[in-house]
């Protein structure tokens, strides 16, 4: 049991660095009033690689993507067009998750971007779903993908 408590001791005070602490650091590297890491901040620039389906046809596109962390810790998900962007928290992981509503022309739906940030990459995934309505039919679309970017 001695040795036990001995390799215990050992390993904690390894894991503390010999017992010498700066419990501040982890607050003065993170965002103000956030619990964000001040790295996560930054522009990410990349693609997203969708999938749309809808009657049996499928069609797939790459479009650019930007996703920027803000000082304040927001994340701003730019698509390659002024309505495809929205501005969510992001929490203390890296993790962010928004919706955007789409109404457009006449196709009404939702989608919904979940990514994850490090500080050197920015990277999730795309789902949606929704409806358009063509030539007198009501068609439900729904689309796939993922994104990439990268500071």
């Amino acid at each position: 049991m001695k040795k036990i408590i001995i390799l215990f001791a050992s390993v904690f005070l390894v894991a503390c660095g010999g017992g010498d602490s700066d419990s501040g650091s982890m607050l003065d590297d993170t965002l103000p009033g956030t619990n964000v890491p001040a790295s996560f901040a930054g522009t990410y620039v990349g693609t997203a690689d969708l999938t749309a389906s809808a009657i049996g046809i499928t069609e797939s596109d790459t479009f650019d993507v930007t996703v920027t962390v803000t000082t304040d810790g927001m994340v701003r998900f730019d698509g390659d067009d002024p309505d495809e962007t929205f501005t969510v928290g992001i929490q203390n992981d890296g993790v962010f998750r928004g919706t955007l509503s789409i109404d457009e022309d006449e196709c009404q739906g939702s989608v919904t971007v979940e990514g994850t940030v490090d500080g050197t990459r920015a990277s999730g995934d795309v789902n949606g779903s929704g409806e358009c309505e063509l030539n007198g039919l009501s068609i439900d679309v729904s689309l796939e993908g993922t994104f990439n970017a990268t500071r």
